[in-house]
């Protein structure tokens, strides 16, 4: 089975200084269609700058990133952005919703965005995350466990074929870490959701089916 996103001696250098400063070095990593992996280590390993590069929201400065069967090098910025918007969705730490917009409309956007009709899918995926009671809300009316549930609403209404996760649950109550990650556990195991989820955290990462730790932008282990 080919892997649906594989990545091929991934080198990432930051040139902002005199010096040049990597951020990863030579990582290689494949993941196949309806696989749950985390990447965990410390802060600075370069794990989320690794994110960024699968998610094409960055390239890298060598190596070969294939999604979806497609040589993400090989083709223009704009043919990059429809590719994401076609596979990706991503959930952050910071959940980035529009602040004028209630929960419906801050998820049916992702469907316009990708010239989509809205119509009721914005919300049945909040009746999905358990928040149609709430999807006239606007964030600042909603707690910060029911925005980053909002947050994963929006990244799964358009079906991406990999959800990207950045320490989802970083800003997060325990009790809210544990429904964010039991409700992303469940579009996994239900929906056959492909998820990559970065984090610090053992516990964390322990809800994959898969660990890849990471240090010193390098896998330990992949």
């Amino acid at each position: 089975m080919d892997a649906l996103l594989e990545a091929r001696n991934l080198v990432k250098v930051y040139r902002t200084g005199a010096a040049p400063t990597p951020a990863l070095r030579g990582v290689s990593l494949a993941v196949r269609r309806g696989e749950f992996v985390s990447i965990m280590g410390p802060s600075g390993c370069g794990k989320s700058t690794l994110l960024y590069l699968l998610g094409l929201l960055a390239a890298p400065t060598e190596g070969t990133f294939l999604l979806a069967g497609t040589n993400t090098g090989t083709i223009s910025d704009r043919g990059r952005t429809l590719l994401r918007r076609r596979h990706i969705g991503f959930v952050f730490q910071r959940f980035n919703l529009l602040s004028t917009l209630s929960a419906e409309d801050n998820v049916a956007l992702a469907l316009r965005l990708r010239g989509r009709p809205a119509g009721t899918h914005a919300r049945q995926i909040l009746a999905a995350v358990g928040l149609e009671e709430k999807r006239r809300r606007r964030p600042g009316e909603l707690s910060v466990g029911q925005q980053q549930r909002v947050a994963i609403a929006r990244a799964l209404v358009t079906h991406p074929d990999v959800l990207l996760a950045d320490e989802p649950t970083g800003n997060l109550d325990s009790e809210s870490s544990e429904r964010i990650l039991d409700l992303i556990g469940r579009f996994h195991a239900d929906e056959g959701q492909t998820v990559i989820l970065i984090t610090h955290n053992e516990k964390v990462a322990a809800r994959a089916q898969r660990l890849v730790r990471m240090r010193d932008g390098r896998l330990l282990d992949a």
